[in-house]
């Protein structure tokens, strides 16, 4: 879990363009998940609206580019059509955690309760609006080339390519409707 005590000190080397410290810096913001916005506004100095944007959208943009550790662990990938092997749905990964962020309560109503210490996927689940949090386990790799219809799919992706959606630069955590 990462430890908010640190994050004002984080914003502090947030700029500094040596590659070892962007790295660290991005990493240890990234591993806030969805939560990293809720606690940018709850510092006691706060960053203004537009800063906690261009934070999270430079988190998104380093995961994007492979950085962090829910990418590099994660099976699958953010774009990738996956399968539901229990409820049998398909649908598109919008975002991955390296581990489940989920609270205590979401995670006890779980009827399957997979270990939280693995990647958890954010997904849109074809033909429906639902947006599913899955893990790892879960989950298997759709080969299908068929789109995924559900109505925020144009809205957190620019396209398809070979297969995979062509996620754009709108950050998941900054999402209100979650």
């Amino acid at each position: 879990m990462p430890d908010r005590n640190q994050l004002q000190y984080l914003l502090r080397l947030i700029d500094d363009e040596t590659p070892e410290v962007r790295d660290a810096v991005m990493r240890e913001l990234a591993s806030f998940g969805n939560g990293l916005q809720r606690e940018l506004v709850a510092l006691p100095e706060a960053p203004q609206d537009d800063v906690v944007r261009a934070i999270l959208n430079d988190v998104v943009a380093w995961q994007s580019r492979g950085g962090g550790a829910a990418e590099s662990a994660a099976l699958y990938r953010v774009g990738q059509l996956v399968h539901h092997r229990r409820y049998d749905y398909r649908g598109v990964i919008v975002s991955v955690d390296s581990h489940c962020t989920a609270d205590n309560d979401w995670y006890e109503k779980n009827r399957t309760q997979p270990h939280r210490q693995q990647s958890w996927y954010h997904v849109f689940v074809h033909l429906t609006d639902q947006v599913t949090y899955a893990a790892q386990t879960s989950l298997e790799a759709d080969h299908s080339i068929d789109v995924i219809v559900h109505p925020l799919v144009d809205y957190f992706f620019t396209g398809m390519e070979n297969g995979r959606y062509i996620r754009n630069d709108r950050p998941w955590a900054g999402w209100e409707g979650e």
